[in-house]
């Protein structure tokens, strides 16, 4: 199988991905982080809080097929990568779902892409403080402040819930996505994506962009109880950024992913 990934500091270690439910990938991947890089070293310290819970034990059911191999500087590679690894992890496996950890929020593009082959009506709901929807960022198409740009122009129906900041060109194409958690269309995929900022920094404080104003635990919960009714086939948690905070946000981003991983295990 085409991995472009090293498997070091890995939640399970099973060996392939045939009889698994899941799939965790890493993305230490950060450069096209305009303000506080750091979020690189995001998958190992999402995984290091993972294996510290106290939970059912959920391991049996993940391959972890480690972290990417960056092309550090070059978004477009790197994301090539991600997607290649994901389509040929879908072709030993059809029905695992793909969990991403980050790393930087341009991420959530590869992994996507790499989906739509599998779920053609794919849709895409994004927790984040920012729409991330400007067209160019110094002017480079991808980055973390253009990615649900992007994906939109894939046709994928995107949804942005908790944004609470954006240029006026954000505010303007915003009004081309959904922000309404109610009309979400449960019957199609879901594709989750977790910005960690999406929190308030008083609970993830760790972040390079953090947003005053932000929600909580008790918030994400109730949405992600609503989604729970959908099919959810994959998901991600990005922009932890443990150079800055290595403790309140990877133990949150590591509980998220275990509410996600449990969601979907009974989807």
């Amino acid at each position: 199988m085409l991995f472009h990934t090293e498997r070091l500091k890995l939640i399970s270690e099973i060996d392939t991905p045939t009889n698994t439910k899941f799939c965790i990938i890493g993305l230490p991947f950060d450069s096209t982080e305009t303000n506080t890089p750091g979020q690189r070293f995001g998958p190992t310290s999402i995984r290091d809080k993972f294996l510290a819970l106290e939970s059912k034990d959920i391991t049996t059911k993940i391959f972890d097929a480690g972290d990417i191999i960056p092309v550090h500087g070059n978004a477009e590679n790197t994301l090539h990568k991600l997607t290649e690894t994901i389509v040929d992890i879908f072709s030993d496996n059809k029905k695992i779902m793909p969990i991403l950890l980050g790393g930087e929020h341009t991420g959530t593009l590869g992994s996507v892409k790499a989906l739509k082959n599998t779920y053609p009506d794919l849709q895409v709901i994004s927790f984040d403080a920012h729409y991330d929807l400007k067209d160019t960022v110094e002017d480079e198409k991808l980055s973390h402040a253009t990615v649900m740009r992007r994906i939109h122009e894939l046709n994928i129906p995107v949804t942005v819930l908790g944004a609470r900041t954006g240029s006026e060109e954000e505010n303007t194409f915003s009004e081309k996505i959904n922000t309404d958690i109610e009309k979400i269309d449960l019957d199609k995929p879901i594709y989750i994506s977790l910005d960690i900022d999406f929190f308030d920094p008083s609970s993830a404080p760790g972040v390079g962009d953090p947003e005053i104003g932000g929600f909580f635990y008790e918030n994400f919960k109730a949405i992600l109880k609503q989604l729970s009714k959908g099919n959810i086939v994959g998901a991600d948690i990005m922009e932890v950024n443990p150079m800055l905070e290595n403790n309140i946000t990877p133990n949150l981003a590591a509980r998220c992913l275990l509410d996600i991983l449990e969601i979907m295990d009974n989807n």
